[in-house]
């Protein structure tokens, strides 16, 4: 059913918007599956070097063959999942584009569809005069959102800070327990040397990427944001003045301050130790 003349402009920004969360959903499911296969093929890589490394290092010495079927089977399980993920990387979805009804778009082209959808809310948006008054009050409700994808970057960063670290832990107590039988046999020694490789590059990895910094900073400005986001709700200083267009507009410029000074923090990371500001 078609809207009402009156309600045709707010009714086109509900359709675009609409789109925009299908396509945002879409793509967040494509990132999945396509996550899923490379971790099956990871898998595959991981079981093959699990079969050929220690048998081609034990050979004639020692029976590999009962730890070889279980890598095996996990190798034929991994490259399964990994054919299935592969096979469904793609997506149906019906894009804003003429004639994307049933098509089968991959990750770029869903992305370029979400462009072009926010490209139109935008055309359709210009003509409106909404007050400043109404915008502020969409981009509070904007905050929980805001926060959801701060604290799931920030989850994310401190995932991989973890792993690398559980890696570089690992990695030098088996290191360590090696050395002291390095004398033994020359197998081992290679062991070592992978293992002391390991160590290096995940410590090379988390100081180049600086997983904790991100995620700390992160985590902080969602805080940050949740701490303003309360005491408006409530009431409480500094949002206790007695004009509500105040303290909707106080928010407002605090929220994006908090949001500002984030990039910053992250495009100063970016940057390499020797050109950073020691002041900032």
């Amino acid at each position: 059913m078609s809207a009402p003349s009156s309600l045709g402009p707010v009714a086109r920004l509900r359709e675009h918007n609409e789109r925009i969360l299908k396509l945002r959903q879409h793509i967040h499911e494509v990132n999945l599956r396509q996550r899923l296969m490379y971790g099956f093929g990871a898998g595959v890589v991981l079981c093959v070097l699990g079969v050929a490394v220690p048998t081609a290092l034990t050979w004639q010495r020692f029976d590999m063959a009962p730890i070889n079927t279980v890598l095996v089977i996990l190798a034929v399980v991994s490259a399964v999942g990994f054919i299935g993920s592969a096979s469904i990387e793609t997506i149906r979805h019906a894009g804003p584009r003429p004639g994307t009804y049933g098509a089968r778009l991959t990750r770029e082209e869903l992305e370029l569809d979400l462009e072009i959808a926010i490209e139109n809310r935008l055309i359709d948006a210009t003509p409106l005069d909404v007050p400043i008054r109404n915008r502020q009050f969409a981009y509070i409700e904007s905050i929980p959102e805001e926060l959801d994808q701060l604290r799931q970057e920030s989850h994310r960063y401190r995932r991989r800070h973890n792993f690398f670290q559980l890696l570089i832990i690992i990695g030098s107590i088996a290191n360590a327990g090696a050395q002291s039988f390095s004398d033994t046999t020359q197998p081992l020694k290679s062991i070592i040397i992978g293992l002391t490789m390991l160590v290096a590059i995940c410590a090379g990895i988390t100081g180049y990427y600086k997983f904790r910094e991100r995620s700390f900073n992160l985590q902080q400005t969602a805080d940050s944001i949740e701490e303003h986001a309360n005491a408006f709700r409530l009431g409480l200083p500094p949002y206790d003045s007695t004009d509500p267009a105040a303290n909707l507009s106080l928010l407002t410029s605090r929220v994006e301050t908090l949001r500002v000074e984030q990039r910053r923090r992250e495009q100063q990371l970016d940057q390499p130790p020797e050109t950073r500001d020691p002041s900032s």
